[in-house]
C-alpha cells in the first residue's frame, strides 16, 4: 500500500505539468526503490503497440516540457526537437497509439542502468520516465513521446559530447535513432552502462582545458635526478607538475632574483617535489621511487594534445567493449600490466601481471574461467620449444633435465636429451614434444587458470617472481602471468566450502596435478586500455606498449561548452588523489 501511495503521489505530480520540478524534491529519497519496482513490472505490464504513427499534439507537449525546471540540468535541444517532429510529419519514435515502440521500451529500461553506471540524469527526470503510463489516447501519447525524446536528446553521448560528429549533435541524433535497425546497439553507443566510460567522460573537460590552455612545459632530458640532488632541470620539473596539480603551489621555492640568478633551493630536488613525482609515477604505471629517469621524463613530456586524443580513443574503446563487461568479471589490462577482479564497480582482487613481449603480443579476448588447475604440467608450444627451449638447452646441456622436462618423439617415445644434437635442431626442424612436470621450476608456476579461446593462452603463475619488480613487464609469449596465483585461486574458490586455503596448500605440497571446477565461473577479459579513471577515482595513463593506439584527431569546434560533464572548479582534484 505504501508503494502504491508513493506512485500515486508522483503520478499526480506528473499530471501537474510544469509544477513537477518544484514538487518532486522528495523523489530523490524514493526514486531508486520505485525505479527498481517499475523496471521489474514493465517487462510484463507494458507491451509495444502498433507501428509508429502520427503523434497529435507533440509540439505542444514539447513546448510545455521545455518550461519545466526538471530539464534545466540537461542540454536538451528543444528547438531541434520541434524541428525534427515537424520535418518528419510528427511521426512517433518512442511510442505507438497504444503503447511504446521497441526504442521507447528499451530506453526506459536503459536510463536507470546508465544512471547507476554514472550518467548524470536528474532524479526527477528518472522518476518521470519510470512513472509513464502506457499511452492510451493522443494526449498521453504526446506526453510520453515528448518526455522520452527530451530524455534521449539530453543524454545521448553523440548529441552532447566531443565523441559525436556534427551531424549527430543535439536533436540530430534522433535521425540516427529513427534509422537504427538494432536498438540495443544504438543504446550501447548513446547510453553506455560501463562505469569506467562515465568516469572517464567526467574527466574529459579537464583534459580539454589543459589542451586549450596550452598544455605544460617540457622537462629537459637528464640521465637521472635522485631525491636530494641539485639539478638545473628541477625548475622545469616543478613547473610541469604544478601545471597538472601533482605539486601544490605553496610547495614552490623562492623564484630567481632580479638579476636572473636561480636560488639554490629552486634547483634542489626537495621532499615536496619528490612526493609530487611519486604521485605522477603511480598514476602513469611507473615505479614510484621518486627517481626521475628516462621513463619518467618520457611520460612527463607527453603533450596535452596527445593526452586529450588518448582519452577520446579510450572512451570509444569503452563504448565498444563496455557492453560485454559483466557486473562481476576479471579484467587483465595489457598496458597497465595488472589483473583485477571487479564486482559492481569495485576491485575485490588485485595482482601485478606479466604480458606478452612485443614480438609475441598477448591477445585481447573475452572468455570465462571454468577451472583451476593446481600443480599444472606444461606442454611447451612447438614454437616456444623449437626456439626458446632449444636455446636454453644449447647454453646449458642439463637445462631440460634439471627443469623437469620429458622429451617425446613423433611416435610418443621418450627420448634422452643427451641423444639429441641440439645444434642440429630448431625452428623448421624440431620433431619433438617437450612436456614439463609439475614442480618449482614449472613454467606455469603452482596454478593455471583455464578458459576457452582461439589463442591457446591462459592465466598462470611463474617461478620467476623477480620479474614483477620490473617497471615494464612484457616478458611472456602471450599468456598472462600473475604474481599471486595461489591467492587468486583461493579467491575464485571461496564459494566452494570444499576448497579452503588450507586444502589448496595441502594439494600444492603433493605436487599432484588436480583440476577444480569453479562453482561460480568467472568471466575474463584481456583488454587494451591506455587511459581510464580507476575505481578510486584516480586518472590513469599508460604507455602504448604494443603500438595499438591509433589516436583520433582533435575534433573541430572544441571551444564548445561541455554540457555533459562540467567539472566543479571547487571540487577536489579526483584524478590526482592518492
Amino acid at each position: 500500500m505504501k508503494r502504491c501511495a508513493r506512485i500515486a503521489n508522483l503520478a499526480a505530480l506528473l499530471l501537474a505539468g510544469t509544477t513537477l520540478g518544484a514538487h518532486l524534491a522528495y523523489a530523490e529519497r524514493e526514486v531508486d526503490t520505485i525505479l527498481d519496482e517499475r523496471a521489474a513490472e514493465r517487462a510484463v505490464a507494458v507491451e509495444p503497440g502498433a507501428e509508429a504513427a502520427t503523434v497529435s499534439g507533440i509540439d505542444a507537449a514539447l513546448t510545455t516540457l521545455a518550461k519545466d525546471p526538471i530539464f534545466d540540468p540537461l542540454p536538451v535541444d528543444w528547438t531541434g526537437l520541434l524541428n525534427f517532429y515537424a520535418e518528419n510529419g510528427d511521426r512517433a519514435l518512442f511510442t505507438t497509439p497504444t503503447g511504446f515502440s521497441e526504442l521507447g521500451l528499451k530506453l526506459r529500461a536503459r536510463l536507470p542502468q546508465a544512471s547507476k553506471a554514472g550518467l548524470n540524469l536528474p532524479v526527477e527526470v528518472q522518476a518521470a520516465v519510470a512513472l509513464l503510463a502506457t499511452p492510451n489516447d493522443s494526449s498521453s501519447q504526446a506526453l510520453a513521446e515528448a518526455l522520452l525524446a527530451a530524455a534521449f536528446v539530453g543524454t545521448a553521448i553523440d548529441a552532447n559530447t566531443l565523441l559525436g560528429d556534427d551531424d549527430m549533435k543535439g536533436a540530430k541524433v534522433l535521425s540516427v535513432a529513427a534509422a537504427a535497425t538494432d536498438v540495443d546497439a544504438l543504446l550501447n553507443e548513446e547510453l553506455p552502462t560501463y562505469y569506467r566510460f562515465w568516469s572517464l567522460l567526467d574527466y574529459l573537460p579537464r583534459q580539454l582545458a589543459y589542451y586549450q590552455n596550452g598544455g605544460w612545459p617540457e622537462v629537459p632530458e637528464v640521465k637521472k635526478i635522485e631525491p636530494g640532488d641539485d639539478n638545473p632541470a628541477v625548475p622545469a620539473l616543478r613547473q610541469r607538475l604544478l601545471a597538472t596539480g601533482e605539486l601544490a603551489l605553496e610547495a614552490t621555492p623562492v623564484a630567481a632574483d632580479a638579476a636572473g640568478n636561480v636560488a639554490a633551493s629552486e634547483t634542489h630536488y626537495d621532499p615536496q617535489l619528490v612526493e609530487a613525482v611519486k604521485l605522477f609515477q603511480r598514476n602513469h604505471g611507473l615505479n614510484d621511487d621518486g627517481v626521475v629517469g628516462g621513463r619518467t621524463i618520457e611520460e612527463l613530456n607527453v603533450d596535452a594534445e596527445t593526452r586529450l586524443r588518448q582519452v577520446l580513443l579510450n572512451l570509444e574503446r569503452m563504448r565498444k567493449e563496455g557492453p560485454g563487461f559483466e557486473p562481476r568479471h576479471l579484467i587483465a589490462n595489457i598496458p597497465s600490466q595488472e589483473v583485477k577482479v571487479i564486482e559492481d564497480g569495485k576491485v575485490t582482487f588485485y595482482t601485478k601481471s606479466i604480458f606478452g613481449k612485443v614480438q609475441r603480443k598477448s591477445p585481447t579476448l573475452s572468455s570465462v574461467i571454468h577451472t583451476v588447475k593446481l600443480n599444472p604440467d606444461w606442454t611447451a608450444p612447438h614454437k616456444i620449444a623449437a626456439i626458446d627451449e632449444v636455446k636454453r638447452q644449447r647454453k646449458d646441456p642439463n637445462f631440460l633435465d634439471s627443469h623437469g622436462f620429458t622429451i617425446y618423439d613423433r611416435s610418443g617415445n621418450v627420448v634422452s636429451a643427451q641423444s639429441i644434437d641440439w645444434h642440429e635442431v630448431g625452428p623448421g626442424n624440431f620433431p619433438y614434444t617437450l612436456r614439463q612436470a609439475p614442480g618449482p621450476e614449472n613454467a606455469l608456476g603452482p596454478v593455471k587458470f583455464d578458459f576457452p579461446n582461439d589463442y591457446s593462452v591462459f592465466l598462470h603463475g611463474t617461478p620467476t617472481l623477480s620479474l614483477f619488480a620490473k617497471q615494464d613487464r612484457f616478458f611472456s609469449s602471450g599468456c598472462v602471468r600473475t604474481e599471486t596465483p595461489v591467492d587468486l585461486a583461493e579467491f575464485m574458490l571461496k564459494d566452494d566450502p570444499a576448497w579452503s586455503r588450507a586444502r589448496i596448500d595441502e594439494v600444492l605440497k603433493t605436487g599432484k596435478t588436480t583440476l577444480v571446477k569453479l562453482q561460480n565461473p568467472l568471466p575474463v577479459h584481456i583488454t587494451y586500455m591506455t587511459a581510464w579513471v580507476d575505481e578510486d577515482g584516480v586518472m590513469q595513463f599508460r604507455k602504448d606498449a604494443y603500438g595499438y593506439d591509433k589516436l583520433p584527431s582533435v575534433p573541430s569546434g572544441i571551444e564548445m561548452t561541455m554540457a555533459m560533464a562540467q567539472p566543479d572548479p571547487n571540487a577536489k582534484r579526483a584524478d590526482l588523489r592518492e
